[in-house]
């Protein structure tokens, strides 16, 4: 069993700062966290930091992984709405989706998360015209790179839901005891639902299988629950006993007191996307009324730092409190992930080892955990990571990835020259 160390980093542990620190490494754990001296004294290989930032592996709470490819796309077809955003892009580019393009569009939205010191993706994946084995494929991706992921495929009245239901069930099935993958129960969103269909999920969904859901991403799915007689989206999935404190549900913008209300009752998992929801011009989750979140990037790159800069740009400013931001960012992201991984979530003795160095130097070394975030925001570039380590393996170090074949990159292009293709075949 390989033991090494990191020293000479910045080291946020937990709840304290260790200006000049050092992390003991044993197989996948973390087994001692010291100043630099005690662990060179303990480990004879040890790599050194350098002064630069050392944090926890950081988690992307709701990826789609299937859009990576998807930069430089375009379409003849007018955006002028979030509904013809989906239809006449995302869901254009999901229904032509086969093997090859599932496979190097997780590849490459992985690539990018590494680079970012993402060690774990919650990701919400849809391939209409390719159902079957489809989280198997995502999944091969994640055990080359050697990181974390929860996986759900994309329920929606759009496609075949008998088929989806049975790739999500499956999935999770094979892995209810897996310590690095897991299934959870996808669903698009209210209105791509019928009652009939969470009829049947609310049937043939396994006890304790969490849902993974778009939630009040524009109005239009507020006013499908609306129209169908409930008091509001979550109201609709709560009246099919679909929510419980380990449903995720991304965005939360556009919500009725009823959904405020359950939201409280419940405490499910919430995940705002701040860059993205800008993008679509759909609006913002309302801080005031949910300060439980976490943040995700919705495709819209692989960056949770980049999510971080838009909460705050978007937010309060220069007025943010960095102990709010320090929460969201760390101390809730840790207490969720648990739900899924216990033994992760902060750099702690006994925890798996999923740690990114960033090749950034703090000008002056944090005062308190919460100032962090003012390094992240002013001073930290996206996807600037030096070194990142996941279950104890580095898998990108000083520019270069431990983990891919000759020909990935190479293919990674092809697939998307094709994935081009195919989407001009089907309407350009």
């Amino acid at each position: 069993m390989k033991k090494w160390g990191i020293t000479g980093g910045v080291i946020l542990a937990g709840d304290k700062v260790i200006p000049d620190g050092g992390i003991g490494i044993e197989g996948e754990r973390i087994v001692r966290v010291a100043s630099s001296s005690g662990i060179k004294k303990e480990f004879e290989e040890t790599v050194d930091a350098g002064g630069r930032l050392i944090l926890p592996g950081i988690v992307n709470f709701h990826h789609h992984l299937y859009s990576s490819l998807a930069p430089g796309i375009g379409t003849k077809s007018p955006m002028r709405n979030f509904r013809e955003i989906l239809e006449n892009l995302w869901w254009r580019l999901d229904r032509v989706l086969d093997e090859e393009t599932i496979y190097y569009s997780a590849l490459n939205g992985i690539l990018q998360g590494v680079k970012s010191g993402v060690t774990t993706i919650f990701d919400h994946h849809a391939s209409m015209g390719y159902v079957k084995g489809s989280l198997s494929i995502i999944e091969e991706v994640l055990k080359k790179a050697g990181i974390k992921g929860v996986l759900c495929f994309e329920t929606s009245d759009r496609g075949n839901v008998e088929e989806h239901i049975a790739e999500n069930i499956e999935f999770f099935e094979k892995h209810r005891d897996d310590r690095y993958i897991r299934g959870v129960f996808g669903l698009h969103a209210n209105f791509t639902l019928s009652e009939k269909t969470l009829d049947r999920i609310s049937k043939e969904r396994p006890e304790k299988m969490p849902i993974h859901i778009h939630c009040g991403e524009d109005r239009i799915d507020l006013e499908y629950a609306l129209e169908k007689g409930y008091s509001g989206i979550l109201h609709r999935l709560h009246s099919h006993g679909l929510l419980d404190e380990r449903s995720i549900l991304a965005h939360c913008i556009h919500l009725s007191e009823e959904d405020y209300r359950i939201l409280e009752d419940v405490n499910p998992i919430v995940v705002s996307n701040p860059h993205s929801n800008l993008n679509n011009r759909v609006g913002l989750i309302n801080r005031d009324r949910i300060k439980d979140f976490v943040l995700g990037t919705d495709g819209f790159g692989s960056s949770v730092v980049l999510s971080l800069k838009a909460l705050y740009l978007s937010g309060k400013g220069k007025d943010e409190d960095p102990s709010e931001l320090y929460n969201i960012f760390f101390k809730r992201s840790a207490r969720i992930l648990k739900k899924f991984f216990p033994d992760t979530g902060e750099i702690k003795e006994g925890n798996l080892a999923d740690i990114v160095v960033f090749d950034y130097i703090p000008a002056s070394i944090p005062e308190t955990p919460e100032s962090i975030i003012y390094h992240l925001i002013f001073g930290l570039i996206p996807e600037s990571s030096y070194i990142t380590i996941s279950n104890g393996r580095i898998i990108y170090m000083e520019g270069e990835f431990t983990f891919l074949d000759g020909n990935d990159m190479i293919n990674i292009r092809k697939a998307g020259e094709k994935l081009k293709s195919l989407l001009s075949r089907d309407g350009g």
